[in-house]
């Protein structure tokens, strides 16, 4: 499940030359999308056009279809102009490595559609994702180790953060701040199509080498529908 963030009213953040966030991971999403299908992945979204979608629903539309992998698009942003490259993170269900940029991307989520109701929706929420943890690390590191080579960077490291998106996924799940739109020099490469595509090459290489490594142990069936997972 490829999951573009933000969307319609949610613009996410801004580049100083009038970069939306939400525009960009769309683009970067169909280009993910497009290089997993040549891989011989089937991918899915949970958005295809300038749509808001709650945060709490995204992960419920990966269960819903099945998907093996969720894979949650996004641009980073800092005060300093000068910071650059990828971050991939996987859920903490405590304090994270980084619970500001989770805050950003977690606004306006507010409480789980129920969770006022029933204690027990949000501790299986929590369950559902433990069980995926290390395969979630796992995957985030595959991804990080490309995205790393592609900024030049020697490594930004893996980082936990309590993102509202990967919550109740019930498959490993991992989010990608896959550039800072708060760096000019970023925000221009952002808008350049091979640029996009070349960040798609290293997100599919991630996943590649991920089922790889993982031997096919994680793949998950949908019901009633054909099997998802690596070629």
């Amino acid at each position: 499940m490829v999951d573009p963030g933000h969307g319609g009213d949610d613009g996410g953040a801004k580049g100083t030359k009038g970069l939306k966030e939400k525009a960009a991971a769309l683009e970067i999403g169909r280009a993910v999308a497009a290089k997993l299908q040549a891989a011989g992945f089937e991918p899915l979204f949970t958005r295809e056009d300038d749509t808001f979608i709650p945060l709490w629903d995204r992960a419920k539309a990966a269960n819903a279809q099945g998907a093996d992998l969720f894979i949650s698009l996004h641009l980073n942003a800092a005060r300093a102009k000068a910071a650059r490259g990828s971050e991939v993170y996987f859920l903490s269900l405590g304090q994270g490595d980084d619970d500001e940029v989770a805050a950003t991307e977690n606004a306006g989520a507010g409480a789980a559609p129920g969770a006022e109701d029933s204690v027990v929706a949000s501790i299986l929420d929590d369950l559902a994702q433990k069980a995926f943890l290390q395969d979630s690390e796992r995957l985030a590191v595959a991804i990080q180790g490309q995205l790393n080579r592609l900024a030049g960077i020697k490594e930004r490291g893996v980082k936990q953060a309590p993102f509202v998106v990967l919550r109740g996924a019930a498959m490993p799940a991992v989010l990608v701040e896959v550039a800072f739109i708060s760096n000019p020099k970023e925000e221009e490469k952002l808008k350049d199509a091979a640029f996009r595509a070349k960040v798609a090459d290293a997100i599919t290489l991630g996943v590649r080498r991920y089922f790889a490594q993982a031997n096919g142990g994680v793949r998950r069936r949908m019901v009633g529908g054909p099997s998802l997972g690596r070629p």
